[in-house]
């Protein structure tokens, strides 16, 4: 922990004063940036202040980054930024199928100057979590390791690698579930290893995860597995973790295999609150720890104990925030937002992307030191994320035309919409008088077509979602639009799409009449 205690005290210093920091932080960048193509082309020599900045750079999507992302993609040097690019990294898109992010020691740095301040925190502010192991998420190798066209390694291993190297080693030591797990590719063999080192680190004290499903999906395999994994711990393992199953009555609690678990660091807050109650069944009483709003892009804020909310990271990349009352104005900097403002956050970072747009939505809380406190949201744009599948309206319309075509399916309205039950699934609602044979072709050339999004396919992978389902149904534009309006949403704003954010199609049509889907070859 000594280690950690300059980048906090780093951290303390810039969010007493967040508006010099920033600043600070602006010049930096710029720097790097000035003597790439990207810093050429917009004259970043000649930025002297953040209005300068403003001037000079327009808030940009990642459509618009895409052109240059992919000649970094294909070997090309100081693109972006002068710093090299050592990988890139996979996130959703909103109207690609992926968003590729390209990694350069200065992004890296950022990404540390969040996170190993929020360790210190954590560490410093539980007592009995120094010198216990912690479990962080490790998945399952879905391929071999990939790299791109120019040669750039494709992803990370294990969430690990945003940490410095020191650190990385650190963290490796306490790991409970070593890295090597994660090249496991068959999911079940991969749980089963995650769950043996698992129950044989009795002095877990802290577990890591993103979505509360991933865990609670390790949590339902451990009570379905447990006679074969107690079958390969030792004797006296096995006899301790049998009598705190049992201890625990008919919904065990597993807090009791592991005494010395402190906290879980997980998503809570935007469609992962829903399933929060479900990772309460195995862990009533741990302290789980909001997530703060860190993308694949960088680091918005992170989790302080003991307040609502998590602090902007004003110590690492440089921030802006869009005022959502005033959309068209300058975007403010971190120290002039307003509690209870909501806010969409901009990012410039040292991997060379200027002023992005990450259209995730936030409300200021409150102030740590002279530094806003922020809670997410939502999405800004229209995206279905509610354990990282990062489903978009485009990518939804897109898979559909296709099923249409393949199938000659004719149709008055279709929606597609999040559905909780028997599992987490998304459902497609239509009004069609086509066969059901065809409407089940349909859905299986959708979902063939939505699995070629990595995020996507990554949840199904792990069971996160089970797959699509259809259901029929009878005068759908009407009923739909009736439900909506009913919700409280304008006529006049309603706008067509074929995904449905706000599951409004499961109470338009709650007897909607489900199809027998057939998984035949497509």
């Amino acid at each position: 922990m000594s280690t950690l205690k300059r980048p906090w005290q780093r951290f303390v210093d810039a969010a007493r004063k967040p508006r010099q920091a920033q600043e600070a932080r602006l010049r930096c960048l710029v720097g790097l940036g000035a003597r790439s193509e990207f810093g050429h082309l917009h004259g970043l020599n000649k930025v002297d202040s953040y209005r300068s900045f403003c001037d000079r750079v327009p808030i940009r999507s990642y459509e618009e980054f895409a052109p240059w992302i992919e000649r970094i993609c294909a070997g090309e040097k100081a693109v972006l930024s002068s710093g090299q690019v050592t990988m890139v990294e996979l996130s959703g898109g909103t109207s690609l199928t992926n968003k590729v992010i390209p990694y350069t020691r200065s992004l890296l740095e950022e990404f540390e100057a969040a996170t190993n301040p929020w360790i210190f925190n954590l560490f410093s502010s539980f007592d009995g979590l120094k010198g216990t192991t912690s479990y962080w998420s490790i998945s399952p190798a879905m391929a071999c390791r990939q790299t791109t066209t120019g040669g750039l390694p494709i992803g990370f291993s294990d969430d690990t690698e945003y940490f410095g190297p020191l650190r990385r080693l650190a963290l490796h030591t306490m790991m409970a579930v070593p890295a090597e797990v994660g090249r496991i590719c068959d999911t079940q063999q991969w749980r089963l290893s995650t769950l043996k080192h698992l129950l044989e680190a009795e002095d877990l004290g802290f577990i890591s995860v993103w979505s509360p499903t991933f865990l609670s999906l390790l949590m339902e395999s451990l009570e379905a597995n447990l006679d074969t994994l107690l079958g390969e711990l030792s004797k006296a393992r096995a006899a301790t973790v049998r009598s705190a199953v049992e201890l625990s009555g008919q919904a065990p609690s597993f807090e009791r295999i592991w005494p010395r678990l402190k906290v879980i660091s997980c998503w809570t807050d935007g469609w992962a609150k829903s399933h929060v109650g479900a990772l309460r069944r195995w862990f009533p009483t741990t302290v789980l720890q909001p997530k703060g709003l860190l993308a694949t892009e960088g680091v918005v804020s992170f989790p302080i104990a003991g307040h609502t909310g998590s602090v902007v990271a004003v110590a690492g990349h440089f921030l802006e925030f869009i005022d959502l009352d005033h959309p068209s104005a300058l975007p403010l900097l971190a120290d002039e937002l307003r509690q209870g403002g909501s806010y969409s956050p901009v990012l410039t970072t040292g991997g060379g992307l200027y002023r992005y747009h990450l259209k995730d939505i936030v409300r200021c809380v409150g102030t740590y030191l002279n530094t806003p406190l922020i809670q997410f949201e939502g999405k800004l744009d229209n995206v279905s994320d509610r354990f990282g599948e990062k489903l978009s309206a485009r990518q939804v319309e897109d898979a559909f035309a296709r099923a249409r075509t393949e199938c000659s399916l004719s149709d008055r309205f279709a929606v597609l919409s999040p559905t909780e039950h028997p599992i987490p699934h998304y459902r497609l609602f239509v009004d069609t008088d086509a066969e059901e044979s065809v409407i089940a072709r349909a859905v299986a050339i959708l979902e063939r077509e939505l699995r070629n999004s990595h995020h996507y396919d990554y949840c199904r992978k792990l069971a996160q979602l089970g797959p699509l389902q259809a259901a029929r149904v009878q005068n759908g534009c009407a009923t739909f639009s009736r439900t909506a309006i009913d919700q409280g949403r304008r006529a006049g704003s309603l706008k067509p799409s074929l995904l449905d954010l706000h599951g409004i199609a499961g109470e338009a049509f709650p007897d909607a009449r489900a199809i027998e889907l057939e998984r035949a070859l497509i």
